[in-house]
């Protein structure tokens, strides 16, 4: 090779180097901050009511379960979720994982669920009354560290409070669900507020929203459903719905705990 041709071809190998070392797509800070979207990632320890429901497919049995939705532990043996989550299934299709930082792991506590409490009037056109119970067997070995019941509130949210939220959903609507357990911290926006966002009357009694109204950003997001929504370590929402994920003019919704409180007392009987 001539000394023309070998340095052009050093140049080059140079150039290549340079180009692969480049992030891409993405900015350098946006590939760092992989989240629940706009959030950070946190640990079981401090949200140990989370649990990861997972399912498996009846068309399919000898699939693995795999993480489809979030719940809060309530009691050893129950746990709260969204009724969009498990309707038209049986019990049999999922496991509950507590203890975890995980969607994909092993590593926590795996039970049984031995039965599906739905929400009768849960309405899969509007998302009202989008709770439901999960009766746990054997119970979980509760041990106020990893694996912890949540107190549920009987209080409405105040308007502007913030609160947390956590799961393992998507980092943006419609995107890649996220390994590691995340928390988002956004506040609380009132049903008026909500309603005047998404019109036609959308937000019911048994919904509430958070959000960062007019900015986005900030949000739960798929495979979040079922999640908690927390104030004050208490149970205030369960990840319910929204348009999309983090947009600036829609709110996420949840079911709201306190307004459906006297039907969660009314299947089950908590510590």
């Amino acid at each position: 090779m001539s000394g023309s041709l070998l340095l052009f071809a050093q140049c080059l190998a140079l150039l290549c180097a340079l180009a692969c070392s480049l992030p891409t797509g993405d900015s350098e800070a946006e590939s760092l901050d992989s989240r629940i979207v706009g959030g950070y990632i946190t640990n079981v320890a401090l949200h140990p009511h989370q649990i990861s429901l997972r399912r498996k497919s009846l068309a399919v049995p000898y699939n693995a379960f795999s993480h489809i939705c979030g719940g809060s532990i309530i009691a050893s043996d129950k746990v709260v979720t969204a009724a969009h989550c498990i309707i038209a299934s049986v019990p049999s299709q999922y496991k509950v994982v507590a203890g975890t930082n995980f969607r994909q792991d092993t590593d926590g506590v795996i039970v049984n669920v031995q039965e599906i409490i739905m929400h009768e009037g849960y309405n899969s056109s509007s998302y009202e009354n989008d709770v439901a119970l999960l009766i746990l067997s054997p119970p979980l070995p509760l041990n106020n560290h990893t694996i912890k019941a949540i107190e549920l509130t009987e209080t409405e949210a105040v308007a502007g409070t913030i609160c947390t939220i956590t799961g393992w959903g998507t980092t943006s609507s419609g995107g890649s669900a996220s390994n590691e357990l995340r928390a988002v911290d956004v506040p609380i926006v009132s049903n008026d507020e909500c309603n005047d966002d998404y019109g036609s009357d959308k937000i019911k009694p048994s919904m509430m929203c958070a959000g960062v109204r007019g900015v986005g950003g900030k949000d739960s997001c798929q495979g979040d459903s079922g999640g908690p929504l927390i104030v004050s370590n208490k149970l205030y929402g369960i990840v319910s719905w929204g348009n999309a994920c983090a947009h600036p003019n829609y709110p996420g919704v949840y079911a709201n705990v306190a307004n459906l409180l006297t039907w969660i007392k009314s299947k089950v009987q908590l510590p």
